[in-house]
């Protein structure tokens, strides 16, 4: 007999305090509540936004354990490690502070881990959807991003092999296995029969796991601020331990806020630059890995070059960014870890500096 599960919600945030509110709000609305919620905030002024959400939402939700603590280091990765050491859920929801929950988003999700008794799918994703919940207001920016699935579903089937192979507007495309190629999961039946299907990396802003993985294979410590990619690197690693679907009934929102974002040029420069340190840790073969870095990094100066022209930023800033990575990769190949753990913050602070 499967035993019933608990779920907690664990936000890192920084600068948020527009949208995060939304997101406690629709959490604890759920048709299935969290048995806690876990919010570490990195701003400066987070005990005013700490005090808020205590007084507005907290007070009326006496069942659900809070906990709202300031950051102990101002960076995703950390602020997640540290939610998730102060966790006691069995299956922690790692959303966004702009994630919109749909009603019954958490209910599905649990459904699925809760018709896995022998503990095979060790992570669960949201389904991505291009409208919120319901009308919100929101008091703050919507960052531009590239098209919806909305979008990408009307396109012909050439159109559609372009944007995911020339544009590289595919998050497969961007990552490279740390083996080979990706594990290779079962999914067991009942799991099946709940419109799931199987996923080899999960997206950040709707990745949910169980804490047990989760405390076996922590975010990366190294990663400071604006960590790209350390949902790809987190759940590709939890996928060595069990199976990952996403959950086609539980739906979500990614309201994409502007708040607090970086510049294209930076992002572009410490994607290929992460990815690069995340080679050097995991791959299990490091010579062929770096061939397939550099040949992605190619791909990927042509797709991020066309990019940058079809939207008129002649300053070509994610093309930039790239060479920059581009530029650091070797060092990054070459040092020895215990080289790389005083150098790599560095790096990243110089590049967010800019």
């Amino acid at each position: 007999m499967a035993r019933s599960l608990t779920w907690g919600l664990v936000v890192a945030t920084y600068n948020r305090e527009k949208v995060l509110p939304t997101c406690l709000k629709l959490a604890v609305k759920q048709t299935r509540p969290p048995s806690e919620i876990i919010v570490v905030d990195a701003s400066d002024h987070w005990e005013g936004t700490r005090d808020r959400i205590s007084t507005e939402i907290a007070a009326y939700h006496p069942n659900i354990r809070w906990t709202y603590v300031a950051a102990h280091t101002r960076s995703s990765t950390h602020q997640r490690n540290q939610g998730i050491h102060l966790a006691t859920a069995d299956v922690l929801f790692l959303f966004d502070d702009d994630t919109f929950m749909y009603p019954m988003c958490a209910e599905e999700i649990m459904r699925v881990y809760e018709a896995d008794p022998e503990e095979r799918i060790k992570g669960v994703q949201a389904a991505a959807m291009d409208v919120p919940p319901s009308e919100l207001e929101i008091n703050d920016t919507k960052k531009k991003v590239g098209w919806s699935t909305q979008h990408v579903s009307r396109l012909g089937a050439i159109q559609r092999l372009l944007w995911k192979y020339l544009l590289l507007m595919d998050r497969e495309q961007l990552w490279i296995p740390y083996e080979q190629d990706y594990p290779d999961r079962e999914i067991p039946r009942a799991v099946q029969q709940l419109n799931t299907h199987p996923v080899h990396i999960m997206a950040g802003y709707r990745m949910t796991f169980r804490r047990e993985v989760l405390l076996a294979e922590p975010f990366e410590p190294l990663l400071l601020y604006y960590a790209m990619a350390e949902d790809a690197d987190v759940s590709y690693r939890i996928s060595r331990h069990g199976a990952l679907v996403e959950a086609g009934n539980a739906k979500a929102h990614h309201f994409n806020s502007g708040s607090g974002r970086l510049s294209r040029y930076q992002v572009s420069a410490l994607s290929g630059l992460n990815q690069a340190l995340f080679l050097r840790k995991n791959s299990d073969h490091l010579i062929r890995s770096q061939l397939q870095f550099y040949q992605l990094i190619s791909r990927r100066l042509i797709a991020e070059w066309l990019k940058d022209a079809l939207s008129r930023r002649w300053s070509l800033p994610q093309v930039r960014g790239l060479l920059t990575a581009l530029r650091y990769s070797l060092p990054i190949f070459t040092m020895k870890i215990e080289q790389l753990r005083a150098w790599y913050p560095s790096l990243q602070q110089k590049l967010l500096q800019k």
